[in-house]
């Protein structure tokens, strides 16, 4: 009876999230920044997401904490679990990949919280369609007022996922615009997609919530026991953390360039290499590598945790990130921690994007996107940087705290209860 009483008093909020700790995917960071500050200012947190079998990246030294209130509903991956030899039927990839098994184990369960923590909001965020659905769904069971956030557009709105596919995202959308109490972006660009398409239902409940970096992050890269990196020590190392496909994030321009270098004598294989890190095995990319001569300047290695992966970021002569035209009304989160880490940055991203803009206004950041002018930024970041010494930048981020984020989801939960 205590704790019904002590649960009573406290703001309850139920977050209905896809991808949270172990999974390693992009969308973690913002969710689990909420999630960790909205805990610290009170709220009881109830956390309502997948088992950790859906999850293709995992970080394996995470563990659920006995306090925590995370909930995991069975999640299959339809492509590489319930296929034979391969093989599927396509509708079985609807919303999602996941969908198929994750969205009635996640609304049964979904109910049993409902009943047991009465909260007094729910909140959901993307990337997959399933989590908006399954939150509509709570909400209306609950009458409990729901804020849906956007990191990134459904496919319809920024290309196509297949007329079928399309069609039910839409519907989805639809549901989400019309019930949502309140709808939140990660970009205003990605706002003004969908206010262009639903007009006042977006209009008049709307607040841009940019990604961010994490200061409580950095910090706790001082207490790493192991702060070793892959990189040599004799070489000017430019890093990337993060997947790589062809259409949104190609590397081969970067390649092309790189290879314009080598010919001239600017770099070779003892004085500079390129570090891919969780983009696979390099496979796909041997063959044009070897084509160029740079395979000897480039490697590709396995993913780590997060916090690896920043502990490298901070240690590399220089930071790569990739966002094609596709991506154009999107900003990922990694830029916001590359550019707290202070160091020099190559950004291969379209002159008419959001990433683009960002990036150009901060000093130490080189950017192009076609062979020539990646060529020439690269030679520019080198003799700027070419030194054995890293250097560091004083760039001025105080408007992209996660914390400060943080305030703003708190104040719009705090308002709708």
């Amino acid at each position: 009876m205590n704790e019904q009483i002590k649960m009573k008093k406290q703001k309850t909020i139920l977050m209905v999230v896809f991808e949270f700790p172990p999974s390693n995917g992009a969308s973690v960071p913002r969710i689990e920044s909420f999630y960790r500050y909205l805990k610290q200012w009170g709220w009881n947190v109830v956390v309502l997401t997948a088992t950790d079998r859906a999850y293709s990246k995992i970080d394996r030294t995470y563990t659920d904490a006995a306090d925590h209130k995370i909930y995991r509903a069975n999640a299959y991956d339809v492509q590489r679990d319930l296929s034979y030899k391969g093989k599927y039927l396509s509708i079985m990839e609807t919303p999602d990949r996941w969908g198929l098994t994750w969205i009635p184990a996640a609304l049964k369960t979904g109910k049993k919280l409902l009943k047991k923590y009465q909260p007094d909001v729910i909140w959901s965020s993307s990337p997959i369609p399933s989590t908006h659905y399954i939150a509509n769904k709570l909400a209306a069971s609950n009458k409990t007022p729901w804020v849906a956030d956007y990191r990134d557009p459904c496919h319809y709105m920024n290309g196509s996922a297949g007329k079928w596919l399309d069609y039910i995202h839409k519907k989805i959308d639809t549901k989400v615009m019309t019930n949502a109490a309140q709808i939140t972006f990660a970009t205003s660009a990605v706002r003004d997609l969908y206010q262009t398409e639903y007009g006042e239902l977006v209009s008049l409940k709307n607040t841009v919530i940019e990604n961010g970096y994490d200061e409580a992050n950095f910090e706790k890269l001082a207490g790493m026991p192991d702060k070793s990196t892959p990189f040599s020590a004799d070489k000017f190392t430019l890093y990337y953390s993060g997947v790589l496909y062809p259409n949104g994030r190609d590397p081969e321009p970067i390649f092309e360039a790189l290879s314009a270098i080598k010919a001239d004598g600017l770099i070779t294989a003892d004085n500079f290499e390129l570090i891919f890190q969780g983009a696979g095995d390099g496979n796909d990319f041997a063959q044009k590598l070897s084509q160029l001569g740079i395979d000897d300047l480039v490697r590709f290695i396995e993913p780590v945790p997060f916090i690896n992966a920043l502990n490298n970021m901070t240690q590399a002569n220089a930071l790569l990130l990739i966002q094609d035209a596709r991506f154009n009304k999107q900003i990922p989160g990694k830029v916001y921690e590359y550019l707290r880490t202070q160091r020099a940055m190559l950004v291969k991203a379209d002159d008419a994007g959001a990433t683009y803009n960002l990036s150009k206004q901060f000093d130490g950041v080189y950017l192009g996107q076609t062979k020539d002018n990646l060529t020439v930024a690269i030679v520019d970041l080198l003799q700027a940087n070419g030194g054995k010494d890293i250097t560091s930048f004083d760039r001025d981020l105080s408007l992209y705290s996660r914390k400060q984020k943080a305030e703003l989801l708190d104040v719009i939960l705090t308002n709708l209860i």
